[in-house]
Formats: C-alpha cells, structure tokens, sequence
C-alpha cells in the first residue's frame, strides 16, 4: 500500500512539473502542432510565454548536429502568440496544441539570462526588464551583419516602456534605442499589444486596415530584406514595422 501510494504521489509530482509558465528559446520560433506529431499549425515566436498544461511523449531531435532531448507538451494556445502558417487551413482546438519543450526556458531562467545581458551594458543601468509583458526579449540578425541580436522591451528611468536594441558584433556591441522624448517617431511609450521579430525574406507592406493580400498590393510597396525586422503594433493597429536601414531607424505601418 505504502509502495503504491509513494507512485502515485511522484507521478502527480511529475505531472505538476510539467505545468507552469515558461518561454520559447528557439530564436526563429517554436512549432505548434495539433498533437503529438500532428500537423504544423504554425509557430509562436521567440520570447512568448507559453502556459503547458501537460506532459506526454519524450523525443530527441537533431538541431545543427546537436541531440536535443524533451517532451511533446500540451500547451494552452489562447494565452499565446501563434503565428499561423499560410498552409494550415483547418480548424483547431486552441485551448491544447502541442510543441517540442526542449526550447522551452522557465520563466524564472528567462528573465534572469535577459536580465544578466543588460547588466553587461552601464548605459542600460538604471533600466529593468517590462517583465510585465507577455514578451520583453527577442533575438534576430536586426543590423544585417549576421550576427545575432538581442532587443528588451524595458522601463526607462522615468516610467516610460522603451525597445533597447543591442547591435552584437564581433567585437563589442552598440545601442540604439526606441521610445522616450527623443524617439525618431514621436513614440513616447512602447506600450503594444504585440512585439516579435519579422524573419529575414519576409515580405511585408503598409496595411492600416490589415485587410490587403500581397497580390494586391503595388510591388513597390512590398519591402523585404535579407535580414530581421521588428513588428510592435497594439489592438488598434498603431505601431507597424520597424527596421535599421541607411544607419536609422525606419516604420512602415
């Protein structure tokens, strides 16, 4: 009897470790599935938080030669960011979808990573993490060098939610920051709904409406490039797309 309830008391341990608040690490985004190997329904982003609700299968992949062992998890898609993929067509029960959680940080870790890369800067000192947010870090190749990026959504001294972009290079890194009295769109506050990386090829194009498919629209209008851009924009379609062409920052909303 003894034997039997101390099992069941580590599989509702286990259970219970499976659940929580964690956020997705894979820097081009994490796939959801319809279930366990099921079909592809798109990707939520870098730095969206995911709410798991269970564990079921175990799976190791191959991901650049590397082994990475996890679990296949049900997750709850509604308090998420899920980026459908064009060629997913069919319905989808969004409150239990399935990723891989071998890119799947805690929470708890993720904030302290990000918050130790700011701590590398002094001119970023007296900023925090707008840990608030469902999502306050990103990574991409933001400044066309090939070079992975970091970009935090923070709180300035004085109150204000800031986007801080980290030029990582080579050697050393730079600052360019959006937001506040200076901003280069008269943005005071970063306070949008959404905020995650545009991926590199991506095209994309003026929309208010968010209505306009790409064939109608003129070919002039549809900017790509060959690297990463950010989109922040907020339940009223303010904001847009934000990206560093000609050594400034530019938006296309």
């Amino acid at each position: 009897m003894k034997n039997k309830l101390l099992m069941l008391l580590m599989s509702m341990s286990a259970f219970a470790s499976a659940q929580g608040i964690y956020h997705v690490n894979a820097v081009d985004g994490l796939t959801v599935r319809t279930s366990v190997s099921g079909k592809k329904i798109g990707k939520i982003p870098y730095g969206y938080q995911v709410k798991v609700l269970e564990k079921s299968d175990p799976l190791v992949i191959k991901d650049e030669g590397k082994s990475i062992s996890g679990n296949w998890v049900k997750v709850d898609g509604k308090s998420t960011q899920i980026i459908i993929d064009p060629n997913f067509k069919e319905s989808y029960d969004p409150q239990g979808v399935y990723v891989f959680d071998g890119y799947l940080t805690s929470q708890k870790d993720f904030i302290k990573k990000a918050e130790d890369k700011l701590a590398k800067h002094p001119a970023l000192k007296d900023y925090y993490l707008a840990t608030s947010y469902k999502v306050f870090a990103i990574k991409g190749d933001f400044f066309a060098d090939g070079v992975e990026d970091d970009v935090f959504r923070v709180i300035s001294p004085e109150g204000n939610v800031r986007v801080m972009a980290i030029n990582n290079k080579a050697v050393g890194s730079d600052i360019y920051g959006l937001g506040g009295p200076k901003d280069p769109f008269g943005i005071l506050d970063y306070d949008f709904d959404y905020f995650y990386k545009v991926p590199k090829n991506t095209p994309f194009w003026a929309d208010r409406n968010g209505t306009k498919l790409m064939n109608q629209v003129s070919k002039n209008d549809i900017k790509t490039f060959t690297y990463d851009a950010l989109y922040l924009n907020d339940l009223k379609n303010n904001g847009g797309y934000f990206y560093r062409y000609g050594k400034k920052w530019n938006l296309l909303k």
